[in-house]
């Protein structure tokens, strides 16, 4: 279903360092952080690159919707306390998306989070979560149903603000 992609910048190449935010997804440091924040001049070999159609997520604040899809057409390259994943070929990403934006997920997260004063949700949690999956065919039209359904609910949000 799922599978770790992020592999470490080991060459320190010059990335574009990205964060995910619960509102945005995907965003430039430089755009998140004033100067780009500690990432602008950090030792990046340590931190996760990320290829195009992989999900990401802190595991310490997915429970506040931090996850983000990344389709971009260059790498970019995220801290090493994300967690770093694409999808198999059984498995659109759309519809994984609107599962992951479900109350269903969240309750998930809720049940599976580990930790002290922090809690996290690390990969390995997230692996043990079942989701209902038909077949690919359905899951496009379900995925494509939910993206339009979103497009129509900011449509409709504009035109009242």
């Amino acid at each position: 279903m799922t599978f770790l992609s992020g592999e470490k910048n080991k060459d320190n190449l010059p990335y574009e360092s990205y964060s995910v935010t619960n509102e945005n997804g995907f965003v430039p440091q430089n755009e998140q952080f004033e100067n780009g924040g500690t990432m602008a001049t950090a030792d990046k070999r340590m931190y996760y690159i990320v290829s195009k159609n992989s999900f990401a997520y802190n595991p310490a604040r997915i429970n506040v919707g931090s996850i983000g899809y990344y389709d971009g057409p260059e790498n970019v390259i995220v801290s090493s306390l994300y967690e770093v994943f694409k999808t198999s070929e059984d498995i659109d990403d759309r519809y994984l998306w609107h599962w992951f934006k479900s109350n269903n997920f969240k309750k998930l997260i809720e049940q599976y989070q580990e930790g002290g004063v922090r809690l996290y949700f690390y990969y390995d949690k997230l692996c043990m979560c079942s989701l209902p999956t038909p077949s690919i065919q359905e899951q496009i039209k379900i995925g494509r149903y939910f993206d339009n359904l979103d497009n129509l609910i900011t449509l409709h949000q504009r035109l009242y603000f």
